[in-house]
């Protein structure tokens, strides 16, 4: 594994290449882009439901990602993971961001981007089983593998462990998410938001 300063380096030699591009939300429109599996880990959370599908454009693939995050709140309900963004690599000046439905709390980390001419290959999954009685968190982090060996991962919240990782797309990379969140329940209930994550690879 690379050590967190590698990683961060090699994240900021793509970061200067991507300094000008134009972000746009691709917010469904290429949602019937094909692609030819699902990778999933086993140890999502299971509260929730799955919700709608995002893709990047034909011939791109996610290269960087960033995650929306709750801090921890103490006495208070932690939700942690809310949500997670994938960055579409782009031959112009557009690169297109894709997200499935995200919670409500918390706030966006930097962009994580692969090693140059790398892209997100597979992922890992840290959750946190369920508490009983306890304040439950579902997922708290995610990390990514790139094609060239690289193991992205940005600050997430503290309670849980990593499982297995997903498989890997054997062709292409990945191109599309789809998250199970469960809905805010209001003051008086025990959230948890972001509870698994299922990811497309496209050739």
């Amino acid at each position: 594994m690379q050590s967190l300063a590698v990683v961060l380096f090699l994240s900021f030699v793509h970061l200067t290449s991507a300094l000008d591009k134009i972000f746009v939300s691709a917010n469904g429109t290429f949602a019937v882009r094909k692609s030819y599996s699902t990778i999933t880990v086993s140890n999502g959370g299971s509260w929730g439901y799955w919700t709608w599908i995002d893709k990047c454009p034909e011939q791109s693939y996610a290269i960087g990602f960033s995650i929306k995050v709750e801090e921890y709140r103490g006495a208070s309900d932690d939700t942690s993971l809310n949500g997670i963004r994938l960055f579409c690599s782009s031959n112009d000046n557009i690169m297109y961001t894709v997200e499935s439905e995200t919670g409500e709390f918390g706030h966006w980390s930097g962009i994580i981007w692969c090693p140059k001419d790398s892209i997100l290959q597979s992922f890992q999954l840290k959750v946190e089983p369920p508490q009983g009685a306890g304040d439950d968190t579902a997922v708290n982090n995610i990390r990514f593998r790139c094609t060239k060996g690289a193991i992205l991962e940005t600050a997430g919240g503290s309670f849980g462990n990593y499982d297995a990782w997903s498989a890997a797309c054997n062709a292409g990379g990945i191109c599309g998410i789809q998250t199970k969140q469960e809905p805010y329940g209001g003051f008086f209930v025990d959230d948890t938001a972001l509870n698994d994550v299922r990811l497309l690879c496209c050739q």
